[in-house]
């Protein structure tokens, strides 16, 4: 009778002979973003406000948006990314996959309207560099002095 790790072992060298012995082809930059899952981030509309109003990501990376609505119809465009969808009423969220593909500061706003608060209806995707500080807000220009008399 063979001793078991006599066994195993021989297993072993059959198993490591059997795998292919090329080297390994070169990968795109962003191989990471591409093979993951994409990252889910869930969105709220409701009047007048996005929850949240602020959504930062990483140049790169692969967003999957859930997109569901509080009270009513909206709509979401951000432009930069050729994103422009109707966000019905309801409890169906509507989902939309896109790549962060360039750093910076981008707009989106609500494209259909849904009273009043409407144009107010506003919120911005951060896409920071892969090995950068996050990008900052931009600053409100302060007010200018009061004469003096």
């Amino acid at each position: 009778m063979r001793h078991p790790s006599t066994l195993l072992t021989a297993l072993g060298v059959v198993c490591l002979v059997a795998l292919p012995v090329t080297p390994a082809a070169p990968r795109p930059a962003f191989a990471w973003s591409q093979a993951a899952e994409p990252r889910v981030i869930e969105v709220v509309a409701k009047r007048f406000t996005w929850e949240p109003s602020e959504i930062p990501v990483t140049v790169g990376e692969r967003v999957r948006l859930v997109l569901r609505t509080a009270d009513g119809l909206h709509g979401i465009e951000l432009k930069k990314f050729k994103i422009k969808k109707e966000i019905p009423r309801g409890n169906k969220p509507v989902v939309v996959d896109f790549t962060a593909d360039e750093a910076g500061r981008f707009p989106f706003f609500c494209s259909e309207y849904c009273g009043d608060g409407h144009d107010d209806m506003k919120g911005v995707l951060v896409v920071n560099a892969r090995d950068a500080a996050p990008v900052p807000a931009p600053t409100p220009a302060p007010d200018p002095p009061a004469p003096q008399n």
